[in-house]
């Protein structure tokens, strides 16, 4: 039996940078952050005052005012991300077999700022007071279901919780659904809300945070350089679609690019720190090589983890050197945290959206605040000004917290991009 391919025809994002695809990558390319001192609270206590909060966002600009009050923010940009991705993609849903069509929502948070607003009503003015559809809307799958509720879809639906790598995970399964033949299309997506007190609370607590909260503070995230001292929480949504590949010929859709490959494995090695050697990140990219049948040379840009942490990005570092050995001094490697955050589950969906964009625009976005080297990262990290380059073929990398570590690739389609 023939492998089916599968493709992406459309895409949705929700981001600290823009909403829409072309409002994304117009910041991401031209290195305009969304980084900001923080509104949603005060955090001027807080060791660290910034985040990447999605500013004039508006839930009722894509669902009615009840569904958005009966919503997480987290759900909310999910179900936004999702009709944006519809539309993007051209789909005419009531064509199609609502069974074919399935959802995967990647959460590493789920609706955890909105349990923490819950239990404060709670605390002060009693159970009474406490919304009767919480414990229903504070889960990770209250997401899916609104999204499948709203668009009509019957088919698989799930949430797949990973932490940072639960994005590229929710593609591989949806990914891999289509392959088996259990479904046609697929929206593979995430959505994440962690600036809140009490959540912004715990990462201060653990001391991954930055503390860069000068004046400047899309300056905050600082990948691969001497001056990075930890990560910035970022929010938002987005969704792909992802489609076999005949199914999107025949409807003459707009194709993105084509899933080649992906591998996931753990260190085991401490659940609050990373391994510096980069062994068990290097060996996850050796598989996707093998999985997607590449080989390293087949690679012509890589979208890091690059999360401004120095533990992670020397990890990183020395992983992209033990897979490409010489190779990896001439392959672009480039950063899109210091842009959108560190939204978890949320960024992988938005490495993959900005990896489709280098293939079909042929143009690198540049790692920004890139300007003090670390001696020990001294790959091509693109620094502050974009590329023009012709890229066929990406890979990018999610490391997360746990040691758990997801690579995927993706290609150009027959000179369709």
């Amino acid at each position: 039996m023939e492998k089916r391919r599968v493709v992406i025809t459309g895409m949705g994002v929700v981001a600290p940078n823009g909403i829409g695809v072309d409002a994304f990558w117009d910041s991401l390319v031209h290195g305009r952050s969304g980084i900001r001192r923080i509104t949603h609270f005060d955090a001027s206590t807080y060791p660290c005052q910034v985040a990447a909060e999605v500013p004039n966002f508006e839930p009722t600009d894509y669902m009615d005012l009840k569904t958005s009050k009966r919503l997480a923010r987290f759900a909310q940009f999910a179900l936004s991300a999702s009709k944006l991705a519809i539309v993007d993609s051209k789909i005419d849903l009531d064509s199609i077999d609502p069974y074919e069509i399935g959802v995967i929502i990647g959460t590493g948070l789920a609706g955890n700022s909105y349990s923490e607003n819950q239990h404060i009503i709670f605390i002060e003015k009693g159970l009474k007071r406490v919304s009767p559809f919480a414990a229903v809307l504070s889960c990770g799958h209250s997401a899916p279901g609104i999204i499948s509720l709203e668009l009509g879809i019957k088919g698989l639906n799930t949430t797949i919780s990973s932490g940072c790598n639960s994005g590229l995970d929710a593609i591989y399964l949806a990914y891999n659904s289509i392959r088996l033949g259990d479904a046609e299309i697929m929206l593979a997506g995430a959505g994440e809300a962690p600036v809140s007190p009490y959540i912004m609370g715990l990462f201060s607590a653990s001391g991954i945070l930055s503390r860069n909260n000068g004046t400047e503070p899309h300056k905050a995230l600082k990948p691969f350089d001497t001056s990075g001292d930890g990560i910035v929480l970022g929010e938002g949504g987005a969704v792909l679609i992802l489609e076999e590949l005949q199914n999107a010929k025949k409807r003459r859709a707009k194709i993105y690019g084509e899933i080649l490959g992906y591998a996931s494995g753990n260190e085991a090695y401490n659940i609050f720190h990373i391994d510096p050697s980069g062994d068990v990140a290097a060996d996850v990219m050796k598989m996707a090589l093998k999985n997607a049948q590449l080989k390293p040379e087949d690679i012509d840009y890589i979208n890091a983890h690059g999360n401004g942490s120095p533990e992670y990005d020397l990890n990183e570092t020395n992983a992209i050197k033990k897979v490409f050995g010489e190779l990896a001094y001439r392959i672009p490697v480039t950063s899109i945290k210091p842009i959108i955050g560190q939204s978890f589950s949320v960024t992988g969906i938005l490495q993959m959206a900005a990896c489709l964009l280098v293939i079909k625009q042929g143009i690198i976005p540049p790692t920004m605040n890139h300007t003090n080297p670390h001696p020990e990262c001294d790959l091509d990290y693109v620094p502050n000004q974009f590329r023009k380059s012709e890229v066929k073929t990406a890979l990018m990398n999610s490391l997360g917290f746990g040691g758990g570590h997801t690579a995927m690739i993706a290609g150009k389609l027959n000179g369709l991009n």
